[in-house]
């Protein structure tokens, strides 16, 4: 069989179709079983050599390659997709997959499930044409990426085979992410004295602490240390708590969430720099999601970084340029992705995506037909050269 002509224009309405499919099945993170399903069975019914579910719902598939002894090349997407929102700010019913002047409309269209269906379709392109991958490939789909990665940190904590890369589906315009920056949350709590509002005088109003805080930090940010490659240490306040519902009270503290990221920071130089800010006024620093002291660490936060440099790098831009006819940039994610789980197991990890950064998350996401079919060139070289 080896040697058959690929029919592009068939390969690529195939995975047109798969992809409304994906759309016209809402996925919210803890809701991702019908979805997982359907792709199960699409891969069986493509031929894939396994097919399987893990403990957490993440659905795998894998091609067997022409060197199995080799290190597997895994092109991981996630399964769910963030609340539409308002169905009437769309120009199409969100879960629709209609197409309109050449994309496809729809809640995930772009992040992630046109590029999952890509990556799906390009392993099915080979068999279709005869031929076997250079190494094994497995699909990765993972649940609740948007909710923070469980299931992504389930499949690498579990991984039974060794992996060269992870290709990330995240949206990158045809061209290879390279990495992003890391993430970290941190409350910051400014403590007052609680009184009653009509005397304030007896109190210590934690709100204007609070206030000249994010004043000093609105001047401060160009303070903070930049990338060479994935740019700027950047930081923003997003919610702000009080201890009270009454209104009439003069709150006991108040407190804001500061969502940082950063490749070039530490715990430690954040926190000094928060400090500084805040300056006398009593106050304190907690994770997140504990409620309980940031780590005592001086180690660089990153998301994931692969050197352009790096033979990694500098193979899958190859593979994907004459897959093509078109030599993809270099770039970096502005978010965050998956790919920083793998990073403490030492797995090389590259985004390639045909969907656009700034369709993601936005009412009427929409993916380019047109730049599907170039990245499914691009992946089906991949496959066949990495």
């Amino acid at each position: 069989m080896k040697g058959i002509k690929l029919d592009w224009a068939r390969l690529l309405a195939d995975c047109v179709d798969f992809s409304q499919r994906l759309i016209q099945t809402p996925s919210m993170p803890h809701e991702e079983r019908e979805i997982a399903a359907l792709i199960a069975d699409e891969m069986r019914r493509l031929q894939f050599d396994e097919v399987w579910l893990d403990e957490m719902g993440d659905v795998n598939g894998r091609l067997f390659g022409q060197n199995r002894h080799l290190p597997t090349l895994v092109l991981n997407s996630h399964l769910d997709h963030v609340d539409p929102g308002d169905p009437a700010l769309w120009p199409a019913p969100p879960y629709s997959g209609k197409i309109v002047d050449g994309r496809i409309i729809g809640r995930g269209a772009a992040d992630i499930k046109g590029p999952l269906a890509v990556q799906m379709y390009s392993m099915a392109a080979l068999l279709r044409a005869g031929e076997r991958p250079y190494r094994d490939v497995v699909f990765s789909g993972v649940v609740q990426e948007e909710i923070g990665g469980a299931g992504a940190e389930f499949w690498v904590q579990n991984l039974d085979y060794e992996v060269a890369l992870v290709v990330l589906g995240e949206p990158s315009d045809n061209n290879l992410a390279l990495g992003h920056r890391g993430i970290t949350q941190m409350w910051v709590r400014f403590n007052g004295r609680s009184v009653h509002a009509s005397a304030p005088e007896k109190g210590q109003n934690p709100n204007y602490a609070l206030s000249a805080f994010l004043e000093r930090l609105q001047d401060a940010q160009n303070e903070l240390s930049s990338h060479s490659h994935l740019g700027p240490t950047t930081v923003s306040p997003t919610i702000i708590e009080v201890d009270t519902k009454s209104p009439n009270v003069i709150p006991a503290w108040t407190r804001v969430l500061l969502d940082f990221r950063t490749a070039s920071e530490s715990f430690n130089s954040l926190q000094a720099f928060v400090h500084q800010l805040a300056g006398d006024w009593p106050h304190a620093i907690s994770n997140t999601w504990t409620n309980q002291p940031l780590p005592d660490s001086d180690e660089t936060i990153y998301g994931y970084y692969t050197p352009p440099e790096s033979a990694v790098a500098q193979k899958t831009q190859a593979a994907i340029a004459k897959g093509t006819g078109r030599e993809p940039a270099l770039t970096s994610y502005q978010f965050a992705t998956d790919g920083r789980h793998f990073v403490p197991y030492h797995i090389p990890v590259i985004g390639y995506s045909p969907a656009e950064e700034d369709q993601a998350h936005i009412a009427g996401e929409s993916i380019a037909i047109a730049k599907m079919g170039e990245s499914l060139r691009g992946y089906v070289q991949l496959l066949r050269d990495f």
